[in-house]
């Protein structure tokens, strides 16, 4: 094992033992139940929307892949 493969194993060891560690905390009642809380159950974009965007997106990319 080489000192890469040891240093970002390490980091990504001790960012989960802290991600574990926060999880534990839990938000208050105060920050949970708030008026102006975001609406998650309505969609801006649909699905269909996305797929063309990201079909549109891949295109240009080729593209200009293919030009340079």
């Amino acid at each position: 094992m080489d000192a890469n493969t040891m240093l970002f194993g390490g980091i990504s060891l001790i960012s989960l033992a802290i991600f574990f560690y926060l999880g534990r905390f839990r938000a208050s009642s105060k920050q949970i139940n708030r008026e102006d809380r975001i609406n998650w159950s309505s969609r801006k974009f649909s699905l269909w929307k996305i797929f063309l965007y990201s079909l549109v997106a891949v295109g240009g990319i080729v593209l200009i892949t293919q030009l340079i």
